[in-house]
């Protein structure tokens, strides 16, 4: 009996200095091995007008997914000041140069940046479209906004406030496919509701100026115009504007799209009757978790080798923001905190 208490304490004793030895022993970092850390890595999202709110919360939304990764990351928001599809490409094409672990883009146009994208995937560096696809390209997945039902928000709004006669204006920039798609579908919601309602089209270039201009020279020739719908974010501010000069904000209902503070407080004075929405925070948290792995290979099997897995096409849902929501306090801070970069 002695002999065996006395070999049970010498395995207790044993376990005892084995357990204090492993809590000595560093933890593996978070590079997988002892006493390393991670390599830095640098995530870009290129956008079309750098600066505008909407691609701000983008950006946000952007940070905080690398964030919630590591310290490791870097990330930089890219692109020009002002709507302009070449400007975009080359800064896509200056973001390529520093070989970045993976990029995100918001296209201006779906073809102009074919083959800055092309060029980026051919070089083993993920791209991830977000907010404005380009399709054509090799860009590994997409995660946006389902477009057409976008449209029909906007299209159900408008009958709802000036029925089912009269004309409609809609307000977007030929070859954005985005823009193309929500006009597509405010347009058959228009033909299968309200099948009476004419509908025209104005180019005003993504500028609140230029928005400004065409909508006053299509409401003067054009008496019949009952409603304006723009499918980006700075046409219906430049559509207020034109019809508060020619005294027709009582008579004419405008939708625009997104949100800014511009078009919050002209939904507050009643300017503005409603605006379609998205989540651009969560849009840009998402791109960065699909560019992220896609620049991470994992076991999973992939469509798009050497890239990681990612599905093909995240969609987003979207809803109507009006003057009324906004009374709620709460809810008018959340709009209008925009993030600053």
């Amino acid at each position: 009996m002695k002999k065996v208490l006395s070999g049970l304490l010498v395995l207790l004793l044993a376990l005892a200095l084995v357990g204090c030895g492993s809590k000595e022993t560093p933890a593996p970092s978070e590079g997988g091995e002892e006493g390393t850390a991670r390599a830095e890595e640098l995530y870009s999202m290129v956008v079309f007008t750098k600066g505008a709110e909407y691609f701000n919360w983008c950006y946000a939304g952007f940070r905080d997914a690398a964030a919630s990764i590591g310290d490791f990351i870097t990330t930089e928001l890219q692109g020009p000041a002002e709507w302009d599809a070449s400007a975009e490409a080359r800064s896509l094409e200056t973001v390529l140069a520093k070989n970045p672990n993976g990029i995100v883009v918001s296209c201006a146009d779906e073809s102009t940046l074919v083959t800055s994208i092309n060029k980026a995937i051919d070089s083993n560096v993920p791209v991830i479209c977000f907010d404005s696809d380009s399709a054509t390209s090799k860009r590994l997945s997409y995660v946006g906004t389902d477009n057409y039902s976008f449209g029909a928000v906007a299209g159900k709004k408008i009958v709802d406030t000036i029925g089912t006669e009269g004309e409609v204006a809609i307000i977007l920039v030929p070859g954005a496919v985005s823009m193309e798609e929500r006009a597509a579908g405010c347009v058959q919601y228009l033909a299968e509701n309200a099948p009476n309602i004419k509908v025209n089209y104005l180019n005003d270039e993504g500028d609140v100026a230029k928005a400004e201009q065409v909508v006053s020279a299509a409401v003067q020739a054009n008496a019949n115009i009952k409603a304006i719908f723009s499918t980006h974010g700075y046409g219906a501010p430049g559509a207020a504007a034109a019809c508060r000069t020619l005294g027709k904000l009582e008579d004419i209902c405008i939708i625009g799209s997104d949100y800014d503070s511009a078009t919050i407080e002209l939904l507050m004075a009643g300017d503005v009757d409603g605006t379609v929405i998205d989540d651009p925070y969560l849009l840009g948290y998402q791109a960065f978790m699909l560019a992220y792995a896609a620049a991470h290979p994992t076991s999973v099997p992939s469509n798009n080798a050497p890239f990681g897995h990612v599905p093909p096409l995240i969609y987003g849902g979207c809803s109507l923001l009006s003057g009324e929501i906004l009374q709620d306090k709460a809810v008018y801070d959340r709009y209008t905190n925009a993030p600053q970069f």
